[in-house]
């Protein structure tokens, strides 16, 4: 008699530990926020006036594939209002991009937040987001910006992405 087993494995395909000396988040549009690196650790604050809002982004220029498996992580500390979370990627077929959104609630904890890329949908938008990076078709946008009008306070420790598949154990 032998016994099957199912394990989940998973591998960081990408990761960003803010440690670079090069700044990777950008402020987006006419928004007004600092960013600030400091310990591995970035910090993004906001002020807007009455009913604005704030938003940061980033994208990644590498040349991976992702797979509808695989599951966007990172470690955060929100201070102040409740944070939406939304990205965009290209799949292994690189045709369209496919987006998806998280609200995640405030806690002046850290907190590990795991996303699967299972939860996006197809994006058939105009040039949006391309048209933050022209020249270029990053596999990967992520925009970070307060859920609600009002202070903006967010700590991010690091972000990645692996891919998650089925391993099967004979025994």
């Amino acid at each position: 008699m032998f016994l099957l087993c199912f394990l989940t494995v998973t591998t960081v395909v990408w990761q960003e530990d803010f440690t670079q000396e090069t700044p990777t988040m950008n402020q987006l549009y006419d928004y007004t926020i600092d960013i600030d690196y400091r310990d591995g650790v970035v910090s993004l604050t906001g002020e807007p006036q009455f009913n604005d809002f704030t938003a940061a982004w980033f994208y990644v220029d590498e040349d991976i594939a992702f797979r509808d498996t695989d599951v966007l992580e990172l470690v955060v500390k929100i201070k102040s209002n409740n944070v939406r979370l939304r990205y965009f990627y290209r799949r292994e077929d690189r045709a369209v991009y496919f987006c998806g959104e998280r609200i995640i609630q405030a806690d002046d904890q850290w907190q590990k937040v795991e996303i699967p890329f299972s939860e996006a949908q197809p994006f058939y938008g105009s040039d949006y987001p391309l048209a933050l990076t022209p020249g270029t078709k990053p596999c990967l946008y992520l925009f970070i910006s307060n859920e609600l009008p009002g202070t903006f306070d967010v700590e991010i420790d690091w972000i990645s992405i692996s891919h998650a598949f089925l391993k099967k154990e004979e025994r």
